[in-house]
């Protein structure tokens, strides 16, 4: 009788896509730590972990918005767009507080207008937000007429520069969002509705969730997220840059989709992304401490991209066979 319950024991663990990416995570400190002792200093450590609070950011903003069957690319153009609008009215003698309001409002009805024009047109995602993408990175240009605009401050540099407990304080910006996504998500009704909606929307809407609405909602909330990133980014820059989001759109979408948010929709989990982005900052840190070049890292990045992609592809083909 213990024997079967033993056997039973065993035979119920299995590798979850989470624990699969946490080993995953390990072996890739192990290795880049190995190669080069330098990577596992605090400076570097530091560093990249300062360096992958936007990314964070967004991948987590990103997250729901998945889940539930939508898709944002033009955050990377509205960060841009959103940091030169900030600078431009700081040279322009407006306070700092105005500038940071303006700024993240500009980024949230962005991402309204992409809610509003794809659930109540029914436009395909990633040709709306592409297009956006186009219109944001031509105002930013126009408006910085082609150059960083500086917005120098001592409360922003002392954003970017401290450390509390030897904790950079910039993170501490995405420990909050993990936070307070995950509760969302895993909680509440709102989380639950979300799943269901990316799961079968026609089902949702047969259940009374008013599926266009709740999209519209996730959108707005994306665009909220790239404007809290945008003040990250020029805290950390100290410039407006027009071309600032320009390379944000592959490490956050690699991170959101290693981290196991499907593309078709209802499944993924905010710890999922949270391994994610470390995956991705770990991989370009450490080949950066190796001195790879960078556009050899943009390669392995999108090769990485596509091979993620299509190993969850082939396993949910098997799954649904199954």
């Amino acid at each position: 009788m213990d024997g079967k319950v033993l056997e039973k024991k065993k035979t119920s663990f299995r590798l979850t896509d989470t624990l699969i990416l946490l080993i995953a995570l390990i072996a890739l400190v192990l290795i880049f730590s190995l190669i080069r002792r330098e990577f596992f200093s605090y400076d570097n450590i530091s560093t990249m972990l300062k360096n992958m609070v936007i990314t964070g950011v967004l991948a987590l903003g990103l997250t729901p918005l998945m889940i539930a069957r939508g898709l944002d690319i033009s955050f990377g153009a509205s960060i841009s767009f959103s940091g030169v609008l900030m600078a431009y009215l700081y040279n322009l003698g407006i306070g700092l507080p105005y500038c940071l309001i303006v700024g993240v409002a500009a980024a949230v009805l962005v991402g309204f207008l992409n809610g509003l024009l794809i659930e109540k047109f029914d436009l395909i995602p990633i040709i709306l937000t592409l297009g956006m993408m186009s219109i944001l990175s031509a105002l930013a240009l126009v408006m910085s007429e082609g150059r960083s605009l500086s917005m120098l401050t001592d409360q922003l540099y002392y954003f970017a520069t401290r450390t509390f407990l030897k904790i950079p304080i910039s993170l501490f910006v995405l420990i909050i969002f993990i936070i307070v996504f995950w509760f969302i998500l895993t909680f509440t009704k709102t989380g639950r509705t979300i799943y269901i909606i990316g799961a079968n929307p026609k089902v949702a809407t047969l259940s009374g969730i008013k599926v266009q609405k709740v999209r519209i909602l996730l959108y707005t909330f994306m665009g909220l997220v790239t404007g809290i990133a945008s003040i990250v980014m020029v805290a950390m820059t100290g410039v407006g840059n027009p071309l600032a989001g320009a390379k944000m759109a592959l490490p956050v979408l690699s991170a959101v989709v290693l981290g196991g948010i499907s593309l078709a929709g209802g499944a993924g989990s905010v710890w999922g992304t949270v391994i994610g982005v470390l995956i991705v900052s770990v991989i370009f840190n450490g080949l950066s401490v190796l001195n790879v070049p960078s556009y050899f890292i943009q390669v392995f990045q999108g090769l990485a991209l596509i091979l993620i992609v299509s190993l969850y592809e082939v396993r949910n083909q098997r799954a649904a066979r199954r």
